[in-house]
């Protein structure tokens, strides 16, 4: 095999470098974040035939950062939305991580297709039920490792092409809560997705951080707009104090769905985002259970609904059938 470049599925992949994790070596194509945390597309060349995409991580070396992997290894082996660590190292000053390449088209790409076409639209229902299994996950990562993602959006959510589940991926700012104020340049900070209290560097940062950007990621999906007619969390900077409250319109007034949606799912959906989407975090969700017992609540109405449309067509059917007789 050639050390410049290597062909997986028919493409070349070119090799800018390698790097040894264990007892293999991976090739690296292409440098997917900068920062404290680099991220790299990966070629394992004997994973399997034809050897195997992986993600690379290399991030500073510390007994924290060894311990939150090692949890997050096995928390993903449960939960499928996040991403699925198979081997992690301590080199001489980084220690690294392996993970599966997931292939499949980010919300990024999702959002920009049903903004100029409804071919490729996720219905309000789909997408509600896919985020809510995100919003499971999501807690799962705050309870278990004690970590805040810190950069949800849009480009690192992906729709697993063989799952057809959301995928949360990129946790290069997740790596200790203690450092969410400390990040450099281009290192997470989405000002459109990130909370308030984040874009104002505050102290005390937690995970209600998290939950008003998988609202906003979700709402947008939703609406094809970010919240706030179009600030997000920017909404929540002091230059916009005297303009917040008439810049928020809930979903059910912006969705091209408005009219395909039951008018009482319509108030769950909208009350779930206005408490999630609070510019301060002290009004959002007080804690992980009432957010996701509110999520929970909104998907529940949906397959109720979904089964009670699926028992009238089934009845109308019968009623047909016996008729014909």
């Amino acid at each position: 095999m050639a050390r410049d470049h290597f062909i997986f599925k028919k493409r070349r992949y070119e090799v800018i470098d390698s790097v040894v994790l264990g007892r293999k070596t991976y090739l690296l194509s292409k440098q997917l974040s900068s920062g404290r945390r680099r991220r790299f597309l990966a070629f394992d060349r004997i994973a399997c035939p034809g050897g195997a995409l992986r993600i690379v991580q290399l991030m500073p070396n510390s007994r924290e950062a060894m311990q939150r992997v090692g949890v997050l290894q096995r928390l993903s082996q449960r939960n499928s939305e996040l991403p699925q660590i198979l081997e992690f190292h301590r080199l001489k000053d980084e220690v690294g991580s392996v993970e599966t390449w997931l292939e499949g088209k980010d919300l990024r790409w999702w959002i920009r297709k049903m903004r100029t076409s409804d071919r490729q639209r996720l219905g309000t229902p789909e997408s509600l039920r896919l985020f809510r299994q995100l919003a499971h996950a999501l807690y799962h990562l705050h309870r278990h490792c004690g970590v805040n993602h810190g950069d949800i959006k849009p480009a690192n959510i992906i729709i697993n092409n063989r799952s057809r589940r959301l995928s949360l991926i990129d946790f290069g700012s997740a790596w200790g809560m203690e450092r969410t104020n400390q990040r450099q340049r281009g290192d997470g900070k989405s000002d459109i997705y990130s909370a308030p209290e984040i874009l104002m560097n505050r102290v005390g940062v937690d995970f209600r951080a998290d939950y008003f950007s998988l609202a906003a990621v979700c709402f947008e999906t939703l609406t094809l707009q970010p919240p706030f007619d179009g600030l997000g969390g920017r909404a929540g900077l002091p230059q916009y104090e005297n303009e917040q409250h008439s810049l928020y319109l809930p979903p059910s007034q912006l969705s091209r769905e408005k009219d395909k949606v039951a008018r009482h799912l319509w108030t769950s959906i909208d009350s779930l985002f206005a408490t999630s989407l609070r510019l301060e975090p002290n009004a959002r969700h007080k804690n992980g259970n009432d957010w996701l017992a509110e999520w929970d609540s909104v998907v529940e109405q949906i397959q109720s609904k979904a089964s009670s449309s699926l028992g009238s067509k089934l009845l109308t059917s019968l009623i047909n059938w016996i008729d014909r007789r």
